[in-house]
């Protein structure tokens, strides 16, 4: 079960780095959530005049992925408590790099038009302390983009080898960013179509006798005609996102806006 009281941000040990550096290019999780991430700022992000880039902020930005695929949208920032992590950023020719806390953001107040938080909200204790301080950094009108892991019940060694310290209810994640102040302006499941397999196999990873080394990841490499396969199947959701808040799946996402 996830431990809620650290006093610390868990961080990711640096195989998983190394890993995710190696996968995430291709793997058809990560392929699905930035094309979904890039299809909700163009849609939700409001420039400050018709010609200016958009200032985005990746808060907790790993290894950069989800920096690359927004490059044509404005000038990209990334943070990210994990120095290590930072190194990958600068082999991807990111400069714009912050190492520092996503509840203790180097950004001026009013500063930034987008933040982005992929899968990060789940690693930090005070996560509220995180909604509030990316808040203070978007100016009004400005949006945050963000995903969660899902449902507590799917809580299993994955998620101990990603260092998380909770899964999300939906009332849970909805009333922080509310007391925030965020005006929540989309809200749906991700990675629904794929949900019932996933289930069972967190359930079935259950009856198996833990093992005692160390925990690690679901992410493995797939024949690519599966990985191209599970890409087209979150294209297809992507495309229902654009009309429809789909009601179940193992990630959530949300666009939180800052009023005017």
């Amino acid at each position: 079960m996830p431990t809620r009281d650290s006093d610390a941000t868990r961080q990711m040990h640096p195989r998983e780095f190394d890993e995710l550096y190696r996968l995430e290019d291709a793997y058809w999780w990560f392929v699905g959530r930035r094309r979904l991430v890039w299809q909700l700022i163009d849609t939700y992000a409001v420039r400050r005049d018709n010609n200016a880039d958009l200032r985005i902020l990746d808060a907790g930005c790993g290894t950069g992925g989800t920096m690359k695929a927004v490059t044509d949208l404005g000038e990209v920032h990334g943070c990210d408590a994990a120095w290590s992590a930072l190194q990958y950023c600068r082999k991807r020719s990111f400069s714009n790099l912050a190492c520092s806390r996503v509840e203790e953001l180097s950004y001026a107040d009013n500063s930034l038009d987008v933040v982005t938080s992929c899968d990060v909200l789940e690693h930090i204790p005070d996560d509220s302390a995180a909604l509030q301080d990316t808040y203070r950094a978007l100016r009004p009108g400005g949006i945050l983009v963000m995903t969660v892991p899902a449902h507590p019940c799917l809580w299993s060694e994955h998620d101990e080898a990603l260092a998380h310290l909770r899964r999300y209810t939906r009332r849970e994640i909805i009333g922080k960013l509310q007391e925030a102040g965020y005006r929540i302006e989309k809200f749906s499941s991700a990675v629904s179509f794929v949900f019932p397999m996933i289930f069972t196999f967190r359930m079935l990873q259950r009856l198996r006798t833990k093992q005692p080394d160390e925990p690690k990841t679901d992410l493995r490499i797939l024949p690519p005609l599966l990985n191209n396969a599970l890409i087209t199947l979150l294209r297809i959701e992507m495309w229902l996102t654009r009309y429809i808040n789909l009601p179940l799946g193992t990630s959530f996402v949300v666009v939180g806006r800052k009023p005017q």
